[in-house]
């Protein structure tokens, strides 16, 4: 009988100990679905000057042509990039990465907000493998996007859709692909009508941590705020990029400010520093850009709406407890690497549901022996180590 266990997501820990976050690595991911290691030809930055709002912004424009190259990517949620530069870390020193987890930055904040939101927009449907003595996780789901889980249609589009839509038509015309002195005047101009697309992206891999376990997580960046240090930890570079509606009523602020805990999570986890907001009217036109320190977001939550400023609190204490628990419950054999281990993560009935996936279950083969999670150049690569340990 393999390992079950319940988590419910009403209980309360009480560790806020957090490892500070570092950047140590990076790489950009392709429209052909290509992973570029130590690459940063996907990031961009961001240039957007107050005269452009003057000139009449439209987030809505071009929606139509909008390239959704994602829904067709053989595993939009792939751990490749991540697991190559993890390794690629290791083979210059020739030692394992201290990890205990090993996942993307948005699994993370979709657990933690099972205990925040209501059940209805808690769909987690993760496979978990542990190998070598840690546990590398990938979200299964299809409907992790970004920003809201819907994706632009080149169809007739809805409102929902348009929504979606301008918080990438936001980053379309608010970045450059390099620094402003590199860049020619015309194609700034040009930003209104680029053609957008979902298939490139920036990640950064951060090394951080809650309580004692440690993390490495990989995370789409938006921009660079001002410019790049070459070799270096640039998270105090980096910014996160939102789009709203204009706050004109009660309801409205009320919303705004849970989108606006869901932006500061994002940020924490992995020690992105600034927020930047671009607030639009009921016609998707650019009205407004507002700038949030991440670490000030909290104490601005209390002040409004001293219940969400305590979920900013309440969330670190169940991230805490959360890894704890995962940590306890599976097994992590360091010692032989052939000891591989599936399980299932998933969220029912307000509790988190973990199920150990044995050889019967149809998708056993693929996640301890293929490529679902772990790529065999990854396995065999931590095979090699252990070898050169031993010898």
């Amino acid at each position: 009988m393999g390992i079950t266990a319940n988590l419910f997501v009403n209980q309360k820990g009480s560790t806020t100990a957090l490892k500070q976050p570092k950047e140590v690595g990076y790489y950009s991911r392709t429209q052909q679905e290509e992973y570029l290691l130590n690459d940063d030809v996907n990031l961009r930055y961001y240039y957007l000057p107050d005269s452009d709002l003057d000139k009449g912004v439209d987030l809505s424009a071009g929606v139509n042509k909008f390239r959704d190259v994602a829904a067709g990517f053989q595993d939009r949620c792939s751990l490749r990039g991540l697991l190559e530069s993890v390794m690629d870390a290791e083979k210059k020193k020739n030692k394992k990465t201290v990890a205990d987890i090993i996942t993307f930055r948005g699994i993370m904040s979709k657990l933690i907000r099972t205990s925040m939101e209501p059940p209805t927009f808690n769909h987690v449907d993760l496979r978990i493998v542990s190998f070598d003595g840690q546990l590398f996780i990938k979200d299964v789901s299809d409907n992790n996007n970004k920003k809201t889980g819907e994706k632009p249609s080149t169809g007739n589009t809805n409102r929902q859709q348009l929504d979606t839509y301008s918080g990438y038509k936001f980053e379309g015309v608010s970045t450059l692909s390099q620094p402003l002195p590199f860049v020619e005047r015309v194609v700034v101009e040009k930003r209104p009508k680029k053609i957008l697309n979902n298939g490139d992206e920036y990640i950064t891999v951060v090394r951080t941590g809650v309580s004692n376990c440690k993390m490495i997580l990989g995370a789409e960046v938006d921009c660079i705020y001002d410019f790049k240090e070459e070799g270096k930890d640039n998270l105090k570079h980096y910014t996160e990029l939102k789009c709203s509606k204009q706050i004109s009523t009660t309801a409205d602020v009320a919303r705004f400010e849970k989108k606006l805990f869901r932006a500061w999570l994002q940020c924490f986890l992995v020690g992105v520093p600034r927020i930047i907001y671009g607030f639009r009217d009921d016609r998707y036109m650019l009205k407004t850009i507002e700038e949030f320190s991440t670490e000030e977001v909290p104490v601005i939550l209390k002040a409004n709406n001293p219940q969400l400023g305590q979920a900013c609190l309440d969330s670190i204490k169940w991230y805490g407890l959360f890894a704890e628990w995962l940590l306890k419950i599976i097994p992590r054999d360091e010692e032989n690497v052939d000891n591989i281990r599936a399980f299932s993560l998933v969220f029912e009935n307000n509790h988190l549901r973990l199920a150990e996936i044995e050889e019967s279950h149809p998708e056993y083969e693929q996640l301890v022996n293929g490529d679902t999670i772990l790529s065999t150049e990854f396995r065999d690569w931590r095979k090699s180590l252990h070898q050169a340990e031993s010898s």
